[in-house]
């Protein structure tokens, strides 16, 4: 049966301040739409545009906005909402959908960053404007949406919160003031204990000794490392994160797991440019020491897609997964077989070339084996 507790149980703030039942939500098919700039958490939650969701989960039908799940699921590709209910379920067992409020939430405080990476787009990084007002001649603006009564409004729709996922923008550069404050009630009612944080950092900045004292009251950090590739594509891919630089910080990292309530994790954001490289990184990862990566699929923009080649190159990336040691790669051949986004290639060649003279930089130098393919 289709169902999934996300509506009645989380709530995600974008880094421009679009409220949604998850961050793998899409909201393009909606007429009615919930910003944090206009509208409250309160206002939100009691929605006829929630309610609607959480009807048609209820019915056992998949919403227009859980899209991503779905495809996912369909290439046995575990989704969000399968990763939920595992992580979730002992505290689902006992949630009232009519009378609890949130429990779980991801709020990204703002889309202040510090690097362009290229599968990323000025929603949520401060830094891509300029380029993109450059190659797609529009603008957006730097995104900074947290009013004074925030902390009182989103505590009142999440009396007994147990877990913040707070991504970015950079989350050690973005909202900075807003986060520690709404860090700080927690501790200051005594919840904090029961909370778990997790973190998606690009690595290039290290939290100041403040973070790490209001971290120790609470129940689990979870730091999870966001890097999407290994030495010059991670330059490329990063751009302009420097591999060299952000090493000392994954160092620093490794060794704060001696700390009780402390855990790491690696996320690698599945795209065009690395899915051919998922067996490098792999194997970079756990010779460094770090865990198994978390796998997520570029979605937006479409034409930067893991499945975005033509046949030809499709079929070499998938017969370069299928030899991998790992059975984490080796699923994702399946979803590369069995998708076809080659429509946006010509899109896909054209924006990478515009961004290759933006910034300087050499995709066929960078990734010989696609560039014979385009």
């Amino acid at each position: 049966m289709t169902f999934c507790f996300s509506p009645w149980t989380n709530i995600d703030i974008s880094p421009v301040g679009s409220m949604t039942p998850c961050c793998k939500f899409l909201t393009e098919s909606y007429n009615q739409k919930f910003n944090i700039g206009e509208h409250t958490v309160h206002d939100y939650r009691g929605s006829a545009f929630l309610q609607s969701i959480q009807q048609q989960f209820r019915a056992g039908q998949w919403p227009v906005g859980c899209t991503r799940c779905q495809i996912e699921e369909q290439n046995n590709i575990p989704s969000k909402r399968q990763l939920d209910f595992e992580r979730w379920q002992s505290h689902y067992a006992d949630y009232d959908i009519e009378q609890h409020g949130f429990i779980t939430a991801s709020i990204a405080f703002g889309n202040i960053c510090n690097l362009t990476c290229i599968t990323c787009s000025p929603l949520s990084s401060s830094r891509w404007r300029h380029e993109y007002q450059t190659i797609y001649l529009k603008d957006v603006k730097n995104f900074h949406f947290y009013k004074d009564n925030f902390v009182q409004d989103f505590v009142q729709s999440a009396p007994q919160l147990i877990h913040i996922d707070i991504p970015g923008g950079e989350p050690f550069l973005s909202g900075v003031a807003e986060q520690k404050a709404l860090l700080q009630h927690y501790i200051d009612t005594r919840q904090a204990s029961n909370i778990t944080l997790h973190y998606t950092t690009n690595v290039t900045t290290w939290p100041d000794p403040e973070w790490w004292n209001l971290w120790q009251h609470f129940r689990e950090i979870d730091m999870q490392l966001s890097i999407d590739g290994v030495g010059q594509r991670y330059n490329y891919i990063r751009y302009p994160g420097d591999w060299n630089q952000i090493q000392p910080n994954i160092q620093r990292y490794l060794e704060c797991q001696k700390l009780l309530n402390f855990r790491l994790s690696v996320s690698h954001t599945v795209s065009a440019y690395n899915i051919y490289y998922l067996d490098e990184f792999f194997s970079w990862c756990y010779n460094t020491g770090l865990p198994t990566p978390w796998l997520g699929r570029v979605h937006k923009p479409v034409h930067m897609t893991p499945t975005v080649w033509y046949q030809s190159a499709r079929q070499a990336i998938v017969d370069k997964l299928k030899t991998s040691q790992y059975p984490e790669v080796q699923a994702w051949a399946g979803l590369v077989d069995n998708t076809d986004h080659s429509n946006h290639f010509e899109d896909f060649k054209h924006y990478l070339n515009e961004h290759d003279r933006y910034r300087e930089l050499n995709f066929k130098q960078t990734f010989p084996e696609l560039a014979r393919y385009i």
